[in-house]
């Protein structure tokens, strides 16, 4: 394995899958409900968008990427971490994914350990908020 400070998105995503194999559907489920939110809320969240380096088109792209491999991969997502990492966390993508992952930190659902595991390996503050 190697040194934290060495690994890349997908790395890391893909310990956290290993880590967490019971919670990997819940963390899809999380995504899930994002993309649902985002989309639901689309034009109030355009709206409100200030210029910052990530426009809301790049975001909804995001959006969209997610929700169609979630759609595409289906059950491989949960059964199998190299598949949820490398769908899920490579390229641009990791950024709503670990948007995600450190918002349901905040949910007092999320397991300690997990809550633990996320804030190491992709930190503990999200990019923005979205208050709607």
């Amino acid at each position: 394995m190697r040194a934290l400070q060495d690994m890349n998105n997908v790395d890391k995503a893909y310990l956290l899958a290993r880590l967490f194999p019971d919670e990997r559907e819940a963390l899809i489920g999380v995504a899930l409900q994002q993309v649902e939110f985002f989309i639901q809320q689309e034009q109030a969240v355009r709206d409100m968008w200030k210029d910052t380096l990530i426009t809301a088109e790049f975001w909804y792209d995001l959006v969209r990427s997610t929700q169609r491999i979630i759609r595409n991969q289906g059950t491989g997502l949960y059964r199998s971490a190299r598949v949820f990492s490398d769908q899920l966390f490579d390229g641009y993508n990791a950024i709503f994914m670990i948007y995600c992952l450190i918002g349901y930190t905040q949910d007092e659902v999320c397991p300690y350990k997990l809550k633990q595991a996320i804030h190491l390996l992709f930190g503990e503050y999200q990019l923005f908020t979205i208050a709607i």
